[in-house]
């Protein structure tokens, strides 16, 4: 390793943005056109290329009401007349039930669920060639950046009609109907709506892999992009804390939140000496529940009792989070409020340990 050698050093490479064809973009303009009820799905694609104002003008102008993946969260403020939230956590009903959507334009997602559709043709836009129809066989693809793409699928579109009129009325109709045809469940569900009632709407939540992780793709409304975190495919445990370190290094000025569970925050609770070395003054909120909470829910629902690994003998989280010299606070799901927002207002990292029970599934 100390060894000294002539060596060549290279240039960085550069990786241009695929710009898609243009008669890709007119044939996929064409069947949005044609479309009597089309509806937008957006991934992270938006939001990694910036398409947020591309992807509205192509929504308004064809009156498409938006639907994103837990990625896509943050593609279009969920105040939106045209946002109909995100996907629901198993079967998404939305596009196979009323209001019969009969074109879906997907932009950067992978369709990694194509259960939620009902055979509806699909025009999907991605960087990544490999991926278009890959999940779903009814597809014309067109390879390009989201942003670029959506910019010239508009000045097609304007070409083709003029914009169509406001559907406010019944988008606030189906929104509506969303909201009352959705499963919910406790303690899940007043936790998620208490971390966002205590965050600023430009707040940045990073949704570790535990119960409330998983229920806050679905149920945590979303205004601004770059501001709803996930480990997206992957699903690794553990995740949730260091990303919320990084979050808070590049938006200081903003609050940042991290959901875990005991067993993810193990993972990586060394990480608090970071937090405190470096003054990075994320907030890291742990349900505990003395487990690794799905499977040992599985272990005992799904297979007969038989519980194996599951369970776990964790430390004092207060006082860990002392040891390093960070701010560590117990507080109940009822107390959470007040913990949150006192955290949140302390020039200090802080951990908060909300001792919980076992949860219900989420996913059904």
């Amino acid at each position: 390793m100390a060894e000294v050698a002539d060596v060549d050093l290279r240039e960085p490479e550069e990786y241009p943005k695929p710009v898609a064809e243009t008669e890709r973009i007119r044939a996929g303009a064409q069947m949005l056109n044609e479309a009597a009820n089309p509806l937008i799905w957006a991934g992270g694609g938006i939001i990694s290329s910036r398409a947020q104002e591309a992807l509205l003008r192509v929504a308004e102008h064809l009156q498409a009401p938006i639907i994103t993946t837990p990625e896509g969260k943050g593609a279009i403020s969920e105040r939106h007349p045209l946002a109909l939230g995100s996907h629901r956590l198993r079967n998404d009903p939305v596009a196979k039930e009323e209001p019969h959507f009969d074109t879906i334009l997907a932009v950067g997602t992978r369709m990694a669920n194509p259960v939620w559709l009902g055979g509806q043709r699909v025009v999907q836009v991605d960087i990544d060639e490999a991926e278009l129809g890959r999940n779903y066989e009814n597809t014309f693809g067109i390879h390009g950046d989201a942003r670029q793409t959506l910019e010239s699928l508009y000045e097609n579109l304007v070409q083709l009609s003029p914009a169509r009129e406001s559907r406010e009325e019944e988008f606030n109709a189906l929104r509506q109907r969303r909201s009352e045809t959705a499963i919910r469940v406790e303690p899940q569900d007043s936790i998620v709506a208490t971390i966002r009632n205590v965050m600023p709407e430009d707040g940045i939540l990073i949704s570790g892999m535990t119960q409330i992780g998983y229920y806050s793709r679905a149920f945590f409304p979303v205004y601004e992009p770059r501001t709803f975190l996930t480990s997206s495919y992957a699903g690794n445990l553990g995740y949730a804390y260091p990303v919320a370190l990084g979050a808070k290094v590049a938006q200081p000025d903003k609050a940042v939140v991290a959901v875990s569970g005991d067993g993810g925050f193990l993972f990586n609770s060394q990480e608090l000496a970071t937090a405190v070395q470096y003054g990075i003054n994320a907030v890291v909120i742990v349900f505990n529940d003395n487990a690794y909470g799905n499977v040992l829910r599985d272990q005992v629902n799904r297979f007969e009792g038989r519980v194996y690994g599951a369970a776990l003998h964790n430390p004092d989280f207060v006082k860990l989070a002392e040891a390093y010299g960070a701010r560590g606070v117990r507080a109940g799901i009822d107390q959470l409020e007040g913990a949150l927002a006192e955290a949140l207002a302390v020039d200090a990292p802080t951990l908060i340990e909300v001792p919980v029970q076992a949860m219900p599934t989420p996913f059904e």
